[in-house]
């Protein structure tokens, strides 16, 4: 613990900096798009229209119930790839300040952490929108159940790109071969496929219930799209994740943080 305390203490005397590179990052992100920021809300609105017309389509779904739900689904996800693949090169666009710095690399993993929430939650607003023409009931709940998902998606998003960014230092097929893993899991999950959809094979809805996914998007989905918190059971799951992440991204940093810079 007191290792712990100390590596969080560093990291908080470098929170200048880091908020410094977490500012650049969004001011520059889109900074040749007309836009801007406005893509955050524009391309999933845009991407939810396609696979909603497409699969509504075939599956005879309302317009009004499942856009919201390829919507919320896409939202989150977005955050959980990013995590995965994108985040994991915070520590090669770092290249120059870990050979210059001595800041606890896992900042730049937090750097990254914090750029997607902070896009999540510009992102977000789309689904208040839409929420708000079509249940607008649920506004309040979903306002108010807000903070702490949006809590524990930041720990998720942390902890796996911690992982995955020493992953990629060392292994630089990395990226490729979890955006095949992920594009898989996207057809497994219940990002725009409905538990009904899974109902015909008891292997797949087997697989969909134990599926980490289907447990976090029920945290945005139970009060947006139905008006409820989620169960507690979802969020002991979700809660559990984040402690099996968070040491095993300890143990991983701790192990390989001496090491990053030889990697280059």
């Amino acid at each position: 613990m007191t290792e712990i305390r100390s590596h969080l203490s560093k990291i908080y005397e470098a929170r200048y900096f880091l908020l410094h590179l977490v500012r650049w990052d969004m001011k520059y992100k889109f900074r040749r798009s007309k836009l801007g920021l406005l893509w955050t809300i524009v391309q999933p609105l845009m991407l939810t229209s396609i696979i909603a017309v497409v699969f509504g389509f075939v599956f005879h779904q309302r317009m009004s119930t499942y856009a919201p739900y390829i919507l919320s689904g896409i939202l989150v996800w977005d955050v959980i790839l990013g995590a995965v693949v994108t985040n994991s090169y915070s520590f090669m666009q770092a290249e120059t300040y870990i050979r210059q710095f001595a800041h606890p690399v896992s900042i730049y993993p937090l750097r990254a952490a914090l750029v997607s929430l902070s896009t999540f939650m510009l992102a977000i607003s789309s689904l208040f929108i839409w929420i708000l023409f079509t249940k607008p009931e649920n506004i309040p709940l979903a306002i108010i159940s807000l903070p702490l998902n949006v809590t524990l998606y930041f720990c998720i998003s942390w902890f796996i790109s911690v992982i995955s960014s020493h992953l990629h230092i060392r292994y630089r097929d990395y990226p490729y071969i979890m955006g095949l893993a992920m594009q898989m899991l996207w057809y497994l999950s219940p990002v725009f496929f409905q538990e009904s959809m899974f109902m015909s094979n008891e292997l797949l809805h087997s697989f969909f219930l134990i599926n980490p996914i289907t447990q976090i998007l029920l945290l945005i989905r139970d009060p947006f799209l139905n008006g409820r918190f989620a169960d507690v059971g979802s969020y002991i799951y979700v809660i559990f994740l984040i402690v099996v992440l968070a040491v095993v991204s300890t143990i991983v940093n701790k192990k390989c943080e001496k090491h990053t810079i030889f990697y280059f």
